[in-house]
């Protein structure tokens, strides 16, 4: 092996750190928090509609309360930009654009995602990809940080099949012209692809690996269907333990440029924590669709009286931070059994892990 290979070979399978968390660049909030104060969360993940225009069979956004495109609310466009004024005004450093339903549904998204970076927010958009607008994408890239094709499905018959949809070929579509768009405007924005296991995909890793290459995205994150405590969505885990050769020929897709990313410690987890509290709502929360406030997903449609912490419809964002509400809900939160009572690799599973060892330090702590 050459000098150049060396380098290359000693180069991150996971440059943007997907299987893991950034919490040790924003050591200033998680002092704060060690220290108890009340801290504004560093992330939200906002949904702005509940509907979806398609039906994939592993989707948590059902259990979220998630409704078809004719039932669907939308959230207005002007709570939507008081509310990411009042994000940012508070400490909120990053917004993902994700939710129970497809967030391209609402015609607010681009105003929203402009706004965002007009006001140093920084946004992502998470989406199945079928109604992106190509002639308003360049105005949707340029503010994005990054942009995540949900697709879980290398053929027209695999996606419809696990997707719920005929539409695999405009999906592939949008994505190839995203990137094109992309790379004309010289835009700085990571486009990647995501691509969620059940029983019914293992087959489609490898190809969709490949076509991730082919189409040019940064990445093809890989990663475990998250299910409730019932099991309501036959999440595969122990399958995943037999999978270790294809995840490594997965892998060996990556290029320069692309990264095919294997979320292998959730993967690898069977679907429990290895930690008995959730302090990860201090630092991340999310909001449903029709505007309320949840220091997690998993709430968005069960037990909504016990964890509903306001809606940013009828009430500012710094009034809901700062109420009694919000930090009662918090608390309740670290109550909670995360084995049992929570939904399987969860949204804060990988900072959760890191909270609660700095608080539950080991022995000899000198001897590092």
């Amino acid at each position: 092996m050459n000098e150049t290979d060396k380098i290359a070979a000693s180069q991150p399978k996971d440059r943007f750190m997907m299987d893991g968390h950034k919490l040790l660049w924003h050591l200033d909030r998680v002092n704060e928090w060690v220290k108890g104060e009340r801290i504004a969360p560093l992330h939200i993940d906002l949904g702005i509609t509940t509907g979806c225009n398609i039906d994939c069979s592993f989707c948590y956004g059902v259990l979220q309360g998630r409704t078809g495109v004719s039932a669907r609310f939308d959230m207005p466009q002007e709570p939507l930009l008081n509310f990411l004024r009042d994000a940012k005004e508070a400490g909120v450093r990053s917004v993902l654009f994700d939710g129970q339903g497809e967030n391209t549904l609402n015609g607010a998204l681009n105003d929203a995602v402009r706004y965002a970076g007009e006001i140093g927010l920084s946004a992502a958009l998470a989406t199945n990809g079928t109604l992106l607008r190509r002639d308003r994408l360049p105005e949707l890239l340029a503010p994005l940080t990054w942009l995540r094709f949900n697709i879980s499905a290398a053929s027209p018959e695999s996606y419809e099949r696990i997707h719920g949809a005929p539409l695999f070929q405009k999906a592939v579509e949008n994505i190839r012209i995203a990137v094109e768009t992309r790379n004309k405007g010289g835009l700085n924005t990571t486009i990647g692809m995501q691509m969620v296991l059940t029983h019914d995909n293992l087959g489609d890793i490898i190809p969709l690996s490949r076509l991730g290459a082919e189409l040019g995205v940064d990445y093809l994150v890989i990663k475990p269907c998250s299910d409730d405590p019932q099991k309501s969505l036959n999440a595969p885990t122990g399958e995943y333990l037999q999978l270790e050769e294809v995840f490594r020929e997965a892998e060996a897709c990556s290029r320069d440029g692309y990264n095919v990313v294997v979320k292998a410690s959730k993967l690898a987890n069977s679907g429990l924590k290895d930690f008995p509290v959730c302090y990860g709502t201090r630092f991340i929360i999310n909001i449903s669709g029709d505007g309320n406030v949840f220091p997690c997903g998993h709430f968005f449609n069960t037990r909504r009286g016990e964890f509903c912490m306001g809606n940013i419809l009828q009430t500012s964002f710094r009034e809901i931070l700062e109420s009694d509400r919000y930090w009662e809900v918090q608390e309740k939160i670290s109550t909670i059994d995360v084995n049992r009572e929570c939904e399987t690799n969860c949204r804060h599973y990988y900072i959760c892990g890191f909270l609660w060892k700095l608080r539950n330090p080991p022995p000899h702590l000198d001897f590092i």
